[in-house]
């Protein structure tokens, strides 16, 4: 999948434009024809930002009464909003535009897309998608791509801990949420760091839908921010489990 980000002011008709020709490009490279897909917060925003600019009046006033549009590449554009997202577009290309964390979790628990293009409402508000997925910024060099949980230990105990949770329900059932704390607590207490947003990167890039990722990062938060090391006598075996991570 691709994940470009396009890092001009949205407020510059170029921000639009670049976004659009990373859409097209996208969807020439697939092999059937891809619908491209604008999601913003609202609807409102078609009419009331500068993106009705961007777009044009007659093709803003179109889309926001639930038509599509004909793009270059023969693709159709549409629009969605966070509450009309849905969950699932094969072979769809979204342009996520004013996006923030929000929105880009939104696109983050979209399945079967074939790219994602993100214009960033304020600077720094993608900052997180991109490390998280090692997305191309447009005008940059792309990094090598580095692990987002560089400590060995943190990372067998998450895996381990995921193995044994739904990744759709994530830690929403006690017995999942009581593994999780225990697992977060054993680590804090062996002086592991927990990075929140690490984490949450992590399980999203595991599969986890963005809100139990969320849980799982508060969760982190609370353990790593104890005043001292969380006690271990009422989880079993902490010791065993421990090591079972070492291997």
């Amino acid at each position: 999948m691709h994940r470009i980000l396009v890092p001009i002011d949205s407020q510059d008709p170029e921000s639009w434009r670049y976004a659009l020709a990373y859409a097209d490009k996208i969807a020439e490279q697939t092999s059937q024809r891809a619908d491209v897909i604008l999601l913003i917060h609202t609807k409102q925003q078609l009419d009331r930002t500068s993106l009705a600019g961007h777009i044009g009046t007659t093709a803003a006033k179109a889309l926001s009464k639930g038509k599509s549009i004909r793009l270059q590449s023969g693709a159709n554009l549409s629009v969605k909003t966070l509450r009309t997202a849905g969950q699932t577009y094969e072979g769809g290309i979204i342009i996520a535009f004013f996006a923030d964390e929000t929105l880009l979790n939104a696109v983050d628990d979209l399945r079967g897309l074939a790219g994602a293009i993100a214009v960033p409402d304020l600077p720094g508000d993608c900052d997180q998608w991109v490390a998280r997925w090692n997305a191309i910024v447009h005008g940059q060099q792309q990094s090598a791509s580095t692990p987002l949980i560089s400590d060995p230990i943190i990372d067998a105990a998450l895996s381990s801990l995921i193995g044994m949770v739904n990744p759709t329900t994530g830690i929403g059932h006690p017995r999942d949420k009581q593994l999780a704390d225990e697992t977060l607590r054993i680590l804090r207490s062996k002086n592991h760091t927990l990075d929140p947003e690490a984490i949450k990167s992590w399980a999203i890039q595991k599969g986890w839908r963005s809100d139990s990722a969320s849980d799982l990062a508060r969760l982190a938060s609370k353990i790593q921010s104890l005043k001292s090391k969380p006690s271990l006598s009422k989880i079993h075996n902490p010791q065993r489990r421990y090591d079972s991570w070492l291997d």
